[in-house]
């Protein structure tokens, strides 16, 4: 193997994937068809150990066994909750990685939409879910003080 072309594996493997935006979409896609269908194994086997979820009313959970005893309460709802995105714009630099989308939630009495950004880091080559934040529409609208 000449010095060139090992070079440029070496490099090549040290470089993020030149398609991590796609990949990146595709995990939120993933994650909204897990939270759809009420997949707790997904969010087990993609959650980082320190992951941390921050709600729409503000309500922070720190840990992956807090987030994920969330996602069981929140799935044990009837009807069950059902998540929607769009306008998913996906950035990466390196082994981090963030993800911003609208998102709609519907079922149950507790029907809204916002906005979410969800944070990655890449463990052990894959992409890991660190932080989801999300943000209610109309957060920003004055309230008449």
């Amino acid at each position: 193997m000449s010095v060139a072309l090992l070079i440029s594996v070496v490099l090549a493997a040290a470089a993020p994937a030149a398609d991590a935006p796609a990949d990146l979409a595709a995990a939120i896609q993933k994650a909204t068809t897990a939270y759809n269908a009420q997949d707790l194994k997904y969010y087990e086997a993609n959650l980082s150990a320190d992951a941390v979820y921050v709600a729409d009313d503000g309500m922070t959970f720190a840990g992956k066994q807090r987030v994920v005893g969330l996602f069981t309460r929140l799935f044990a709802r009837t009807p069950p909750p059902q998540l929607a995105v769009s306008d998913v714009v996906p950035t990466a630099k390196g082994d981090v990685a963030w993800v911003r989308y609208k998102w709609t939630l519907s079922g149950g009495a507790k029907a809204r939409s916002g906005v979410g950004a969800t944070v990655f880091a890449r463990e052990a080559g894959e992409w890991r879910i660190v932080l989801i934040q999300n943000t209610p529409d109309g957060h920003a609208t004055p309230h008449g003080h």
